[in-house]
């Protein structure tokens, strides 16, 4: 039987089973948890984990990753950019540097992709005068790939510090769609944010500032605004793009008085339909460290931590002493 050659080094892997039991045949996708001679665990699509009498698998087999698993950091760095994309940017060699007005980390950050076409210092001064140019405080966006420690260590002797980590979570488009269950929500996806869209993406953050927010989010060509409506009150949000077969799923948001229910998982699922009707084939998102819910949610949506990367930014006492 197949299922007994999966071990210790296969928990976390993605698996395909085939039980018998009573006659009837049941196939089994989801997630490696726990296995032994008697028993397997796993945890399906929608969050609901499984434990498997071995006795009663008759095939089993890893799923080999997709390419939402295996595309390289950097390449999927510079696919997120065209997700977000930039009021302005500037190449600096292989970097990228990005301004728009001051709204978002993301859009308002350095995204070093390779060489600088300078010295460390030089690149990293450069990067610095030219957000000082704009009346923006320095940032940088460094993907932790194990070649991240001297540009960080540059960066901390210059007096910039880590500001924020983020989880980049990925998935293939099919299973995700395929496996949803969840509230029954009619989600309703327009090409504009309305007033009352972007009145639920600030609920948290304060006023959004008059230059940026509407531009930035409208900078692309094939661009989704995902919403759920409770007595004709817009109460989630979700913001969807497609780039070569990619859904970028941003902006997702809950009114507080309807947390909860759902309607967060339900929004992001009707904004990937909608991206997947239009080319999409696999999806990543961005999720700050910490941010649990957010990371349960995508979790049993099928999503996986791709990699991690973390905002630098200059600061002020270190901007008066230069």
């Amino acid at each position: 039987m197949a299922a007994t050659a999966f071990g210790p080094a296969d928990i976390g892997q993605l698996v395909t089973l085939r039980t018998v039991t009573g006659g009837d045949a049941t196939d089994v996708i989801g997630t490696l948890l726990d296995v032994s001679p008697t028993e397997i665990v796993v945890r399906r699509r929608d969050g609901r984990t499984t434990t498997i009498a071995t006795a009663s698998v008759t095939h089993g087999r890893l799923v080999p990753p997709g390419l939402a698993q295996t595309v390289a950091a950097p390449e999927l760095q510079r696919l997120m950019v065209d997700g977000w994309r930039p009021l302005e940017v500037e190449s600096q060699g292989d970097w990228l540097l990005r301004a728009s007005g001051g709204f978002t980390r993301r859009g308002n950050s350095a995204l070093p992709l390779g060489d600088a076409g300078r010295p460390l210092t030089a690149a990293i001064e450069a990067v610095e005068n030219w957000y000082a140019a704009r009346g923006l405080p320095p940032r940088l966006q460094l993907t932790i790939d194990g070649t991240e420690t001297p540009l960080a260590e540059a960066l901390t002797i210059r007096g910039w510090r880590a500001e924020i980590g983020v989880h980049v979570m990925t998935a293939e488009l099919a299973p995700v769609l395929r496996t949803w269950r969840g509230v029954d929500a009619d989600v309703q996806v327009s090409g504009t944010p309305g007033s009352d869209w972007l009145a639920v993406y600030r609920s948290e953050s304060g006023p959004l500032p008059d230059v940026g927010p509407r531009e930035l989010l409208l900078n692309h060509a094939t661009v989704g605004f995902a919403s759920v409506r409770v007595d004709d009150a817009c109460v989630a949000i979700a913001r969807a793009t497609v780039d070569e077969r990619w859904a970028g799923l941003f902006a997702v948001d809950v009114a507080t008085t309807q947390r909860g229910r759902g309607l967060g998982k339900a929004v992001s699922v009707g904004a990937l339909r909608w991206a997947a009707q239009r080319g999409a084939r696999r999806a990543y998102l961005q999720v700050e460290h910490g941010n649990d819910p957010a990371i349960t949610l995508y979790t049993t949506l099928g999503f996986t931590i791709h990699h991690d990367y973390v905002h630098y930014v200059l600061d002020e006492d270190a901007v008066q002493h230069k």
